[in-house]
């Protein structure tokens, strides 16, 4: 039997949500009823990415397309919350974020002043130190940094943390110094054959190559995106020289590659 759908809402919102109940409602979707909380912010922590992907690669459409999949998983996520928290709405939410966003704007909504971006994150940060002092009095400066975001993302929030607390680089010069200590202490670990020791090592290394991009204002993750991208055109262009020389990649020494290699980068 099919279910009955409700005339929709004028609002575009509530028309979304009250289809996604109709999926997890008696005759709807197996798949919809069978979906939990954690399965949707799983979906909507993969959703975001490709929105990110859209954006910096596609065209409008895909991006309208994609935030219509995130904003159709946080409804999704209310929906589920609302099964057994009947007061949990978007309502609720809005207000709670509009308070949270307004209480952290001294700057445009109080006394407090800003002429640069500089400026206005100091607010931001204080209002947030002290919002998280007063849940948490005795709590570490480093209380609520997620410790699921992906790698290079949460040593940069970490790092971010410690440095509004004072704890942080003079200058370049310093943060490159320890850069190259890292970088012998992992080729003492490589010559001891230790994998603990090489692999403590290692992730020292990346933490400080996370640090130089955070200090020089960079994004560890766009710098890597696109020195990977410029790996993957180069490597291609290899290939295809090679294969127009009628030879196969399988075949050749490395020592034959890298000629090709340094024929593609000649040619940039």
């Amino acid at each position: 039997m099919m279910p009955i759908m409700q005339p929709p809402s004028q609002n575009a919102i509530d028309r979304l949500l009250e289809l996604i109940t109709t999926l997890r409602g008696p005759g709807g979707c197996p798949w919809d009823r069978e979906q939990s909380f954690e399965n949707i912010l799983n979906d909507l922590v993969e959703e975001a990415y490709e929105l990110d992907w859209a954006a910096t690669h596609h065209g409008s459409t895909e991006i309208l397309d994609e935030m219509g999949d995130v904003l159709f998983l946080v409804c999704f996520a209310i929906a589920i919350r609302r099964e057994t928290d009947p007061g949990f709405s978007i309502e609720q939410i809005a207000t709670h974020a509009y308070d949270k966003i307004y209480a952290r704007h001294p700057h445009v909504f109080g006394d407090k002043s800003a002429s640069t971006k500089e400026e206005s994150l100091v607010h931001w940060e204080d209002i947030k130190s002290r919002e998280r002092q007063r849940k948490h009095p005795d709590a570490s400066a480093l209380e609520g940094v997620a410790g699921n975001l992906p790698p290079l993302r949460h040593a940069e929030k970490v790092q971010q943390r410690a440095a509004s607390v004072g704890f942080d680089w003079d200058n370049p010069g310093d943060v490159v110094t320890k850069l190259r200590e890292e970088v012998d202490e992992l080729e003492e670990a490589i010559k001891s054959g230790d994998r603990g020791h090489i692999e403590h090592e290692t992730g020292d290394l990346l933490f400080s190559i996370v640090n130089v991009t955070r200090f020089l204002q960079l994004s560890a993750d766009s710098a890597l995106e696109k020195s990977t991208s410029k790996f993957i055109h180069r490597f291609t262009a290899m290939e295809t020289l090679i294969r127009s020389d009628d030879k196969k990649l399988a075949d050749m020494s490395l020592a034959e590659m890298d000629e090709y290699w340094d024929r593609v980068k000649a040619s940039e």
